[in-house]
């Protein structure tokens, strides 16, 4: 049997956990074998708060994965995100050795070696050190300072920080499965690298990850990383709100994707649609303005954040490029347009389709995946993880330096020009305003009540069929006098 050399990518979300497993083509990039999302439990804000349910959640994943590939993962890259991770500064220099001949790599070195001598606070563990600039003589700034002339060479370094207690716990959720993590990284870094290209990095651009539980958002110019950050808020918030409707929690996220709309000026004025209730005959008929009201006021409160952080980044005037949205909550109808409002910023749905090969931008073309990709793309360029090979049909398987200052609480936003943003407080849900009482908004109700029966009822335990049900399903009541084919759709 050949022997084959995969990467394999955990990224554990709050809603759901996506395991991803790739091979490498010929150019190094990419070449996706497998991709698999399944929901996630125990995880609130990036954090685990519950290490068994993470456990059963990241196992269901990585078996679903071993069973397409006939393989047992052994190891894995794997990403963090949560408010627990930050970016802090830090400034040092050298005297070059030989100002005569320039600035070497030996004098770049010995900088580097001051950097990895800075020490991060007790509880927090310092994931990545990425140089900012280089200065030569303090006045001459240069992205390579090899063989430039001056005595003193100084740089900025961006320190990626993480409380070791979120990392601890998710490796322990990893050894629970056998699983050993060959490298964790913030997911708000590797996701730049899925979604970016070349020319947004180097001329500015700001990825902003929407995904269940946070928001991450990362500052890119001049082809650096130049600022990290988490909002303590995503997608669920927004669900939270429209079950202050009367919908019930599992139809709330059905029914957010196939009728929501983050902009209420963009959503029919006068469209129902009707959604199952707590018994088989119950069904709730919900306005589609009033879901995009709902929608819209958690929607902008995101997107009011995620300005005040590119502000706080110091290069809110510098991204020619704008923002590239992802993540799951990135596919909501008219996010895009929202964003463009609240920031006065171009802004682009992204996608890692352009990150692997040809033949898998298929498999990658959701916004979901776009941490993932990113995953992937860190582990290739690191090395191959372990996996054993098992039968199709199953089987058993077995000095200290400077210390950077300590994180305060998270206040959207961490200011370096001493204006203070306020911190988050939850926005009351919007209300809605109440259905139309005229007689074709009322046949648009019971219409649409016919519809949503026939759609969300949860099989195998269906009730047995009264005549009345055969008959409606037999003439195949629709809702064409009020809804689009798309809308049509169950829920």
């Amino acid at each position: 049997m050949e022997k084959k050399n995969y990467i394999v990518a955990i990224d554990l979300g709050s809603s759901n956990v996506v395991v991803a497993v790739a091979e490498r083509d010929a150019e190094g990039r990419p070449v996706v074998r497998s991709i698999v999302s399944k929901p996630s439990q125990g995880v609130k804000a990036g954090m685990i708060t519950n290490i068994e349910q993470v456990s059963n959640s990241i196992k269901a994943a990585v078996e679903a994965v071993g069973e397409e590939l006939g393989i047992r993962i052994t190891e894995a890259y794997t990403g963090i995100s949560g408010d627990f991770v930050r970016c802090a500064r830090h400034t040092d220099h050298v005297f070059t050795s030989d100002p005569q001949n320039g600035v070497n790599r030996t004098d770049v070195e010995a900088l580097f070696d001051r950097m990895r001598n800075v020490q991060a606070p007790d509880d927090e563990t310092i994931m990545e050190r990425i140089p900012q600039n280089y200065l030569v003589d303090e006045n001459q700034e240069v992205a390579d300072p090899v063989g430039s002339f001056g005595k003193r060479l100084a740089s900025t370094f961006n320190f990626i920080l993480c409380a070791k207690t979120p990392i601890e716990r998710l490796n322990l959720a990893l050894r629970r499965l056998g699983i050993r993590s060959l490298g964790m990284y913030a997911n708000a870094l590797v996701t730049g690298a899925a979604v970016l290209s070349a020319d947004e990095k180097e001329e500015g651009a700001a990825v902003v990850n929407i995904g269940g539980g946070v928001t991450d958002v990362a500052v890119y110019y001049r082809n650096v990383p130049r600022y990290i950050a988490t909002i303590p808020m995503g997608a669920g918030a927004i669900n939270n709100d429209i079950r202050t409707l009367g919908i019930l929690e599992r139809h709330v996220d059905s029914l957010k994707r196939k009728f929501g709309s983050a902009v209420a000026e963009l959503a029919p004025e006068n469209k129902m649609v009707s959604v199952k209730g707590r018994t088989a005959k119950e069904t709730k008929d919900i306005l589609l303005h009033n879901l995009a009201v709902v929608i819209e006021s958690r929607a902008r409160d995101i997107a009011e954040y995620v300005a005040q952080e590119i502000r706080d980044s110091g290069f809110g005037d510098k991204l020619a490029y704008g923002i590239v949205l992802t993540g799951g909550s990135a596919q909501l109808q008219h996010i895009d347009e929202l964003f463009r409002r609240v920031t006065g910023m171009e802004v682009r749905i992204g996608t890692a389709e352009e990150a692997v090969d040809e033949t898998s931008r298929e498999k990658v073309a959701s916004p979901a995946y776009s941490t993932a990709v990113g995953l992937l793309l860190r582990g290739a360029a690191h090395g191959d993880c372990a996996v054993t090979d098992i039968p199709r049909q199953g089987g058993a398987a077995q000095p200290a330096g400077p210390t950077i200052p300590r994180a305060t609480p998270y206040s959207a936003g961490k200011p370096a020009t001493g204006v203070s943003a306020a911190p988050y407080t939850p926005r009351p849900a919007a209300a809605p305003t109440p259905p139309p009482t005229t007689p074709a908004a009322n046949a648009a109700t019971e219409g649409a009540a016919q519809g949503a029966a026939a759609e969300t009822a949860e099989t195998p335990h269906r009730p047995k069929r009264g005549l009345l049900d055969k008959l409606k399903q037999k003439l195949g009541t629709r809702l064409d006098d009020f809804f689009t084919g798309s809308e049509d759709e169950e829920i």
